[in-house]
């Protein structure tokens, strides 16, 4: 699933693609992608319309249109925003086709649909209505380390509840655990380690961002790159070990991310 240096990428992509055009028409291929909103209501908001800023809240992103109401898209698994020349075939799993005066298109692509498209009167209703948390890039070190002391259960689902902090997912989790050297089962953290793990997500996501999300060009130091079966710990040369923890599975070392 899309986190959050991935959902930036494609923030920055539909702001330098999709802003400032004039849509022409709307096209829903699947109605299933929608939330909350009819196809009708849909292209009465988007229609004859421009976008105007694009804004990302964990794995959240929102567009504002000019009548001031805003989409809201979550990319779910395997979304993603492409666009299209006047003589581009779509994407075979296009769920959204957004068209432009001149003929340029933007496609909501995605295979297994569990994306999202709505409408908000505002991100922030949106967002408090979703119960959504704090963005992780955004979130002050005060309020994480508030969010996570005194929690009796394992970190990592903690990581991953888009409640207390949005934007991690597995593999970041994963990631910055690891470069915190705190084994993923850990319970009840101190202050000085609930530190590190705050400064480790901090560097891990701005890290990706300036790789431009893209695996191979993170440092060789990082989980990630080594992150599959009968991969090493990059550290100390030991083998990753792999478990599962509320239903989603987990990589981590043994020798420096003891429990």
């Amino acid at each position: 699933m899309p986190e959050l240096p991935e959902v930036e990428m494609a923030r920055r992509l539909l702001e330098a693609r999709a802003l400032h055009k004039r849509i022409r028409a709307i096209a829903v291929r699947d109605s299933r992608i929608l939330n909350s909103v009819s196809a009708q209501d849909l292209e009465g908001a988007l229609a004859g319309r421009q976008l105007s800023s694009a804004i990302r809240h964990g794995k959240r992103l929102f567009l504002q249109i000019d009548s001031g109401q805003w989409l809201a898209l979550h990319l779910g698994l395997t979304g993603w925003p492409i666009f299209m020349e006047p003589d581009q075939d779509e994407p075979r799993y296009t769920r959204l086709r957004i068209v432009f005066e001149g003929g340029s298109a933007l496609a909501f692509d995605d295979l297994r649909i569990f994306g999202e498209v709505g409408l908000t009167e505002s991100p922030q209703e949106f967002l408090a209505r979703r119960g959504i948390g704090p963005d992780a890039l955004q979130m002050e070190r005060e309020a994480f380390l508030a969010a996570m002391s005194g929690r009796r259960g394992r970190i990592k689902p903690a990581l991953l509840d888009q409640g207390l902090i949005a934007g991690l997912g597995n593999l970041y989790a994963d990631e910055a655990l690891f470069q915190s050297a705190i084994c993923p089962q850990a319970r009840c953290l101190k202050r000085e380690l609930l530190e590190a793990l705050y400064s480790a997500i901090q560097e891990v996501l701005r890290t990706s961002l300036a790789s431009n999300a893209d695996f191979e060009k993170l440092p060789n130091s990082y989980l990630l790159p080594h992150r599959r079966p009968g991969g090493a710990c990059p550290w100390d040369g030991a083998a990753l070990e792999k478990i599962k923890i509320a239903g989603r599975t987990s990589y981590y070392c043994p020798v420096h991310q003891r429990e």
